[in-house]
């Protein structure tokens, strides 16, 4: 018996960013690894509670809503700079 996979978004979990249900695993963690060459069996071995089933399913996704995962790409990219102007400024201080 196959259950379908669901990708929801929910505001609580990750900050309503695309998660594989059941779980805090983001579609971009999974997307943007497997874009940069990480095969479905090296994401079944770095997430062994994933079944192959979800993965499968979180790519798909990744790739089907290219906009939205620009979007959370940039915010990440966003966080990184800003986390890093605070670090200059709180060495900075030191």
């Amino acid at each position: 018996m196959s259950t379908a996979v669901e990708i929801v978004r929910t505001p609580d979990v990750l900050h309503g960013k695309p998660r594989i249900e059941g779980t805090r695993i983001g579609v971009f963690t999974l997307g943007a690894a497997a874009e940069q060459g990480a095969t479905i069996e090296t994401l079944l071995d770095e997430y062994p509670e994933l079944d192959r089933a979800e993965i499968e399913a979180a790519i798909e996704y990744y790739e089907s809503h290219p906009e939205l995962m620009d979007y959370i790409r940039m915010q990440k990219r966003d966080h990184r700079h800003k986390i890093a102007e605070e670090s200059r400024a709180s060495n900075a201080e030191s």
